[in-house]
């Protein structure tokens, strides 16, 4: 027994050894690691204090660094000079293209800027009448012979008969409409307001198109002139329209119509009022009375000349704008529809109160 245990004795001793040399192997290796991991923390330190001090600084916090510690020196040479200095050489100047990431920033306009609207609508310039119903009805009196004259003694007077016919307009929508997304709507503050002013604008562009085409078609008024000057031209046609016993109430042209007849007062030496032709201070005209127009619906090198008294526009139901999500699958996909519409129709009630003309330039 005493062999067996000086023997455990003996293996207990070396197995110590063992585990010490181990010990201190894991030790090496626990302070290179250390060591490294030392030296990555300190470059990185190094770095990160380096670009501390590249860092642009407001002034107020740069003179706070540097009075840190300095107020009793201050004090005194305050007290014993009058002033005190103090060293600023390392503040630098900020720029946005140095001290700022991203944009500046933005203030937003409270409107969009849309494209225009057509300066004058076709509705400004005729009267407007109601319908309760799609189906508006009136009486046109038909071409008639005049039998009044002086009556010859002891002879039957002239007898007049009045034909009526009954003329029906089918009024019908001008419409359409904008789908957006309530995204949008929330994104874009200023959508409520700018799509009426958008659907307005586009609205109006057809209602004046589509009446300009009517009433242009349906005109059969005199054009008969020799003329082939633009001026001479318009005034024959007005002078059709008086001997026709209507009233030329606007004699509509395109823009680059009235340019032309404005040049033509320069060429030819006219001065306002000279053969009852006007040119008004803002750049529009009179030609016998009559205002001439510019409207940019209006087909280029044609002259419409209308008697109010006999074109009017006939309004079932007004203009208006509507939103809804009950359009198609609108409420499921979080879409809004805006629709404009106007059941209305132009009804030129003579032919003959019209005249519409071509002046021959194009």
């Amino acid at each position: 027994m005493e062999n067996i245990i000086n023997e455990m004795a003996e293996n207990l001793k070396g197995f110590q050894a063992n585990i010490e040399a181990k010990l201190e192997e894991t030790k090496a290796e626990i302070k290179v690691v250390r060591d490294e991991a030392q030296k990555q923390f300190d470059a990185q330190a190094a770095a990160t204090k380096k670009a501390a001090k590249r860092e642009v600084k407001h002034l107020d916090e740069v003179i706070i660094e540097k009075l840190d510690g300095k107020l009793d020196e201050m004090e005194k040479s305050m007290k014993s000079n009058g002033k005190f200095r103090l060293d600023l050489r390392d503040v630098k100047s900020m720029t946005l293209s140095a001290s700022l990431t991203g944009d500046a920033q933005a203030s937003y306009a409270l409107n969009a800027s849309v494209l225009p609207s057509q300066a004058i609508n076709f509705r400004d310039l005729i009267p407007t009448v109601r319908s309760e119903s799609g189906l508006y009805v009136f009486y046109k009196e038909t071409a008639t012979t005049n039998n009044i004259a002086a009556q010859t003694e002891g002879s039957n007077k002239g007898e007049n008969n009045y034909a009526l016919s009954e003329v029906k307009v089918v009024n019908d929508y001008i419409a359409g409409f904008s789908t957006f997304s309530k995204q949008m709507a929330r994104s874009l503050p200023f959508l409520s307001t700018t799509l009426p002013r958008m659907l307005t604008r586009d609205f109006y562009k057809a209602e004046n198109a589509a009446f300009f085409a009517t009433v242009s078609a349906a005109a059969t008024g005199s054009t008969t002139t020799a003329e082939t000057v633009d001026l001479k031209q318009l005034v024959d046609y007005i002078g059709n329209q008086k001997s026709a016993n209507f009233v030329s109430s606007v004699a509509l042209v395109s823009p680059a119509q009235l340019g032309r007849l404005l040049k033509e007062t320069i060429t030819a030496g006219y001065y306002a009022g000279s053969g009852s032709v006007i040119v008004n201070p803002n750049g529009g005209m009179t030609i016998w009375g009559t205002p001439v127009i510019a409207a940019s619906w209006v087909t280029d090198d044609k002259v419409l000349i209308l008697d109010n008294n006999f074109v009017e526009r006939i309004e079932v139901e007004g203009m208006a704008i509507e939103f809804s999500y009950e359009n198609a699958s609108n409420f499921q996909q979080n879409m809004v529809t805006a629709r404009i519409e106007c059941y209305e129709d132009i009804n030129l009630m003579q032919p003959t109160s019209a005249i519409y003309a071509d002046l021959g330039n194009v």
